[in-house]
């Protein structure tokens, strides 16, 4: 796999001096190389017990993930997501992507989990209010109607409905 074909590129800075970048594509061939790449951050600083680097741009197919790595994320952690992220069709990508967006993340291990939680969600396209969801999960089978009822059906009042029994059903009982 070559540099072009990497599924995930982080630009990392160091915050002392911004001028000092590098850019890592992940999944990563081998761990030395990662290694090798931080060094060139710390040039200059090689006495320096700790250098801060923050993540300051990054390429990849889930449009929000940037938000979500923080550098201090082990390169191993990030190169095991892009390994995730490389294996998903693009209907995965854009689930998780909802996902993210929909679920607390606070660490890499949490955006790990979400990239290994994809089958406990379901992903409807085009649907973006109740009644489209009402007429998506009628319209394909999710909730069994006649077709010749479809035109008097309340697709917002049944979205709702939908909606509810999902996250009545996902959510922990809290008694």
């Amino acid at each position: 796999m070559t540099e072009e074909e990497k599924i995930l590129r982080v630009l990392y800075e160091n915050t002392t001096e911004p001028i000092n970048q590098v850019w890592l594509s992940f999944p990563l061939s081998y761990e030395e190389k990662a290694e090798q790449a931080m060094l060139e951050l710390r040039k200059g600083h090689e006495t320096e017990n700790s250098i801060l680097f923050r993540i300051a741009s990054v390429e990849a197919p889930i449009p929000n993930l940037r938000q979500y790595l923080s550098a201090d994320a082990p390169v191993q952690k990030i190169s095991q997501l892009a390994e995730k992220i490389e294996g998903m069709s693009r209907e995965e990508q854009i689930k998780f992507s909802g996902i993210l967006e929909c679920c607390p993340v606070s660490t890499i291990e949490d955006v790990l989990q979400a990239a290994n939680s994809l089958h406990l969600y379901d992903y409807f396209p085009d649907v973006i209010c109740n009644r489209h969801l009402g007429g998506y999960v009628v319209e394909h089978g999710i909730m069994k109607n006649p077709q010749n009822v479809w035109p008097y059906l309340d697709y917002h009042g049944i979205g709702e409905a939908y909606s509810e029994s999902v996250l009545r059903w996902s959510l922990p009982n809290r008694n």
